[in-house]
């Protein structure tokens, strides 16, 4: 969706990109953290969930001025799970 959006909002000088966050701790991915919390512990390169702390550096690079040439990106905060 971010490649399709980007060049659409770019000519109004917006950029378009996602955060992919991995498992964290929510009262939304609970349930499923109470079934499969050590498997994604062991799969998980640095061996762990992720947590708000994680996430933070990437919110703040994309609402910066450091970001204003990236666009269409989806940046995958997950610990290396998809590239396990």
């Amino acid at each position: 969706m971010t490649y399709a959006l980007a060049p659409e909002w770019g000519r109004y000088n917006v950029n378009v990109n996602a955060i992919c966050p991995g498992f964290f701790p929510s009262k939304m991915s609970g349930a499923t953290l109470d079934r499969i919390d050590a498997l994604v512990c062991d799969v998980t390169p640095p061996g762990g969930l992720s947590g708000e702390e994680d996430i933070k550096g990437s919110v703040v690079f994309l609402a910066s001025e450091a970001s204003r040439h990236v666009t269409g990106q989806a940046l995958a905060v997950d610990g290396g799970l998809v590239a396990t």
